[in-house]
């Protein structure tokens, strides 16, 4: 495999999405430091509808982002209950993930809404739903990265914006477009001082995040539409995930299989398309 063009979600930071990971979307917009800031963050997320502990620091983020990224929609074949169940979900998407690809990713569930996790490269993050609704979902995390030598850190909190939309081909067959965006703001005391170093940095993490999310939840929805025994088998396995959490999933991927359906493993193919192949 050529690592240079392998464009397979790595899901080496899914604690910072969702989920998300997630998990690769092609990215659009550019990246750049906040002149001014945004003047209203309402026009991006519906602050009244924010959870009111955390929408002070949501409008704040998005007020006074040092950094922000858009992706490009991305349109793909999955049926809207398993999509919102893998976004809704992290440990369900990542622990589909992990069974087809080696990761050092951690994820575990501290509270309603609330994950904490680590990519295995030096980061960390604790980040929780603050909105969930079918056409947004707003999560605020707080990152932590050291790099791998340990001659720089910094820390930032993210707010991240999931927009979906659902319809129905002709034929009737259930269709998902959506998108993320990323707003970061960078909180580590000193960050003009160190900025040429750690910009590069904060401008890939952002890029992996915003790229491989959308990705990583639409190939996901995907492999379970196409392997629908595989998604259960691999989902109710998982004992570190609530029983009740698991039986739902197997009830909705049940309900919406597809006619023709595999019942194999699917495996990952090493090219620039997100296809899949039966074991």
């Amino acid at each position: 495999m050529n690592s240079g063009t392998d464009r397979r979600p790595r899901a080496r930071w899914i604690a910072g999405l969702l989920a998300f990971a997630g998990l690769c979307l092609t990215a659009g917009g550019a990246v750049g430091q906040a002149a001014t800031g945004v003047s209203d963050p309402a026009q991006f997320v519906p602050l009244d509808q924010i959870t009111p502990g955390q929408r002070a620091n949501v409008a704040e983020v998005i007020r006074d982002h040092t950094f922000h990224r858009k992706g490009t929609p991305e349109t793909f074949p999955c049926n809207a209950k398993v999509y919102l169940c893998l976004l809704n979900e992290p440990p369900l998407t990542l622990a589909l993930w992990k069974d087809l690809s080696d990761s050092a990713v951690q994820l575990k569930p501290v509270g309603p809404n609330r994950y904490e996790g680590t990519d295995g490269n030096g980061a960390t993050a604790s980040w929780e739903f603050v909105l969930r609704s079918p056409k947004m979902h707003v999560l605020l995390c707080n990152l932590s990265y050291t790099s791998p030598r340990g001659t720089a850190h910094l820390d930032a909190r993210i707010v991240l914006v999931v927009h979906s939309g659902f319809y129905r081909e002709v034929n009737g067959e259930p269709w998902v477009q959506h998108d993320v965006e990323a707003f970061v703001k960078v909180d580590s005391k000193g960050w003009k001082v160190v900025a040429r170093t750690l910009r590069p940095v904060i401008e890939k993490l952002l890029e992996d995040q915003v790229r491989e999310a959308g990705y990583f939840v639409s190939l996901m929805g995907r492999l379970v539409a196409t392997y629908p025994n595989w998604a259960c088998q691999v989902t109710m396995k998982q004992a570190e995930i609530a029983a009740d959490v698991r039986q739902r999933f197997r009830d909705i991927v049940l309900q919406t299989r597809r006619p023709g359906a595999f019942t194999g493993r699917p495996a990952l193919v090493d090219n620039l398309d997100p296809s899949v192949r039966s074991r």
